[in-house]
């Protein structure tokens, strides 16, 4: 049977999150860093919420039922997504995810390239996504030395809206008050360069990866805002797209249907707002924070209402 499956996340505690993921998003508990929506890891599985599935994991679900992976996301070895909200009260760890090629060499498992759009934030907030200018290896070593990497890093103050493409090897930081969707490889591989001195929940200093984080930086990366953002029709933009993903944001005001074919899933996310999801006949509500998976082949999807839908698919 074909619906849009509704999926309860996995939710997990950093030190630095915050609570707008429990206040204003749906999230059970107080004070949650991350919500993982789409999620079929070895660290956490989405269950399906409702309808015939009920109860299921979406990594059961999938092992059960691979035509609804599809056909281009069955050519990986691996579920290829995982999908996140993520709530920084505080800055994260400046820190970069290698490419393919070194993590399966040295690490045994798949590197990282993600994508962020800015659900909300406050007056001033950014990130850090590459660096001002091109730096040598040495400076950047220097400067994790003596603690001053910030000065080298490009900060980019971000609105609702903006997006941000992170490809692997790209040193980068979510600072505090920044609310994001995210998209990335299936993969929880991160080495942390510099961690503002923080402790950990044991009272000690949190792990740094330097000596591996200064092989795979790419010194000479700079991201911008909306780079390979394209608008599609009215209404829908492709907000990023590579081998591993493809993230498309849809106005349901303005745009009411969209095709779910044989090559791949596609996992709906309200960032924003209320609307109905309706595939095969079968409806479900999305409100803010909520997420919905519909199998690969089920044709048309509509929508009814005024949302902002985040379409994750391969």
């Amino acid at each position: 049977m074909i619906y849009p499956m509704k999926l309860k996340p996995v939710l997990k505690s950093y030190i630095w999150g915050g609570e707008k993921l429990a206040a204003k998003y749906g999230k059970d508990g107080g004070s949650v860093a991350e919500s993982w929506e789409v999620a079929a890891n070895a660290s956490g599985s989405s269950v399906i919420s409702g309808g015939e599935y009920d109860g299921m994991t979406l990594v059961d679900f999938l092992a059960a039922h691979p035509e609804a992976l599809g056909t281009e996301a069955a050519k990986f070895e691996f579920f290829p997504v995982l999908v996140k909200l993520i709530d920084a009260a505080s800055d994260l760890s400046v820190q970069v995810h290698p490419d393919d090629a070194y993590a399966l060499a040295n690490e045994g498992q798949y590197g990282k390239t993600e994508m962020w759009y800015v659900v909300e934030c406050e007056p001033g907030a950014g990130m850090y996504c590459g660096f001002k200018r091109k730096v040598t290896k040495e400076e950047l070593a220097e400067a994790l030395n003596n603690g001053t990497i910030t000065e080298l890093l490009n900060f980019i103050e971000v609105k609702k809206g903006d997006c941000l493409f992170i490809k692997s090897g790209t040193v980068h930081a979510i600072c505090g008050g920044v609310l994001v969707y995210e998209i990335q490889q299936n993969s929880t591989l991160t080495y942390r360069l510099y961690d503002y001195g923080r402790v950990g929940a044991d009272g000690k200093p949190r792990e740094l990866h330097i000596a591996k984080a200064l092989e795979v930086a790419d010194t000479s990366a700079v991201c911008r805002p909306g780079e390979d953002v394209k608008q599609l029709s009215d209404g829908v933009e492709l907000l990023g797209a590579c081998p591993y993903f493809t993230a498309v944001a849809y106005d349901t005001s303005r745009c009411t249907s969209t095709e779910v074919t044989d090559r791949s899933f596609s996992a709906f996310t309200c960032v924003d707002g209320e609307c109905s999801v309706t595939a095969a006949g079968n409806a479900c509500t999305l409100r803010r924070g909520d997420t919905c998976f519909v199998p690969a082949g089920a044709g048309e999807v509509s929508f009814a209402g005024k949302a902002t839908l985040i379409e994750a698919k391969v």
